[in-house]
């Protein structure tokens, strides 16, 4: 049996754009070959390569591998670290929350979209996190009123698509609405951090449709509270579309972008489980992703656990959210493990992991955490449950040596749980 950080390992690396895209994408005498779809490029003027996500990078650099000097031009994206382009302009943008960076690389993305023309093709890249690295508020919303916003929202327990849907009603970028700036073709290849591969949801969906409101995201924010702390221009805004004096984002997919799914949490997960079985073990996926409340998903998930013979590995993936009242570190991934961790004290043997595939879980520098029984024995209730109330697992596992580090990856498609069954302890 591997070790559950090779399981994890296996799982990334299923989902790493070098892996991914030579297997997906080929070009043989001019024309390119996405799966099914062809594309004769000697009917495209030129062709240019953008992009905006935790992936972009390296999506980027497999594309420059495959298409090299057919690239006329483009701008990538990216929270990365620089790394030389050859035939794009490398763009900073900032992430969770967005910054003048992000405003900046909207602005390039904006100006490459806009002198694109008809008859020529845009390759977009797209991946989690560029809800944050490209954004273009709608005047009067300042930046600050942006950020702040987002904040709010993702500390209130929101989930990734209602936040997104009030984040495109503020933005001139999201929403399809980047997509209505250019007469080209365009090819989008997309990598899912999203439960169900919503292209509505994924990067806030600034190439294709929009089917959320103005008046529907209000209601939302309303129904949660949140409609009244919002800030003063961001509220002006929702306010004046729901009047309909401000356009709506496009309601129908537009005819000359095209989506391909390339990348998604459930490649990551197979990838996981056929280590597993090479291994000779049980292995066991929940088809149903988790997502919901933490502390509820996490309940959910060791129940099922619990039933599972000794020697079966239980695989899942998904997002969970998080409504956060302490001032601690910490992310979805770390809060998952703690409450498992709580539930499952010393009554089995158990090691599991839990971890965002983009390797940075919430506010911390750690993909997620590792737990056990043996790790439970390390600590107290009382541990667990201050840690909990606080909002503060990175700190709690970070001094027991559990936490999962891996830095940036280079892709994302959510996170995964890996769990072991051990012999019942009871």
């Amino acid at each position: 049996m591997p070790e559950l950080p090779a399981l994890f390992e296996a799982a990334v690396d299923a989902v790493m754009p070098q892996q991914m895209l030579p297997e997906r994408m080929q070009l043989h005498d001019g024309i390119l070959s996405i799966d099914d779809k062809r594309y004769d490029l000697e009917r495209y003027g030129r062709l240019y390569l953008c992009g905006a996500g935790k992936a972009a990078l390296p999506m980027a650099e497999a594309c420059e591998g495959i298409l090299g000097a057919r690239i006329a031009g483009g701008v990538i994206v990216t929270p990365e670290a620089e790394r030389p382009l050859r035939y794009c302009r490398y763009v900073h943008g900032t992430h969770p929350i967005p910054s003048e960076e992000s405003i900046a690389a909207a602005e390039q993305l904006m100006a490459q979209f806009g002198a694109a023309e008809e008859g020529e093709l845009i390759l977009f890249l797209l991946s989690g996190g560029t809800s944050a690295l490209i954004e273009k508020p709608q005047p009067p919303v300042t930046l600050d009123a942006m950020a702040e916003t987002t904040r709010l929202l993702l500390e209130n327990g929101c989930s990734i698509g209602e936040t997104n849907s009030v984040r495109k009603h503020l933005s001139m970028i999201k929403g399809g609405r980047l997509a209505q700036m250019t007469k080209a073709t365009v090819v989008v290849l997309v990598v899912s951090d999203v439960i169900g591969d919503d292209l509505e949801t994924i990067g806030s969906a600034p190439l294709y449709c929009d089917r959320s409101t103005y008046a529907g995201v209000t209601a939302m924010l309303k129904e949660k509270g949140l409609f009244e702390r919002l800030p003063a221009t961001a509220r002006g805004v929702l306010a004046a579309g729901e009047a309909g004096t401000m356009p709506e984002t496009p309601t129908a997919p537009l005819p000359h972008v095209t989506h391909l799914m390339i990348g998604s949490n459930k490649q990551a997960l197979e990838a996981a489980a056929a280590c597993g079985v090479e291994h000779g073990r049980d292995v066991r996926i929940i088809e149903t992703p988790i997502q919901g409340d933490v502390a509820e998903a996490a309940e959910a998930f060791c129940r099922r656990f619990e039933m599972l013979p000794p020697g079966t590995l239980l695989l899942q993936g998904g997002e969970t959210t998080v409504t956060v009242s302490g001032n601690g570190k910490g992310g979805r991934n770390q809060h998952f493990a703690l409450h498992c961790l709580k539930r499952l004290k010393t009554n089995i043997g158990y090691d599991i992991i839990c971890a965002g595939t983009d390797g940075i879980d919430g506010n911390s520098d750690a993909a997620g955490a590792r737990i056990s029984d043996a790790l439970y024995r390390q600590c107290t209730p009382e541990e667990i449950d201050d840690a909990l109330v606080r909002f503060d697992s990175n700190t709690f596992f970070s001094g027991k040596e559990a936490l999962i580090k891996t830095g940036y990856t280079g892709t994302n498609v959510m996170d995964v749980v890996i769990a072991y069954k051990g012999e019942d302890n009871g």
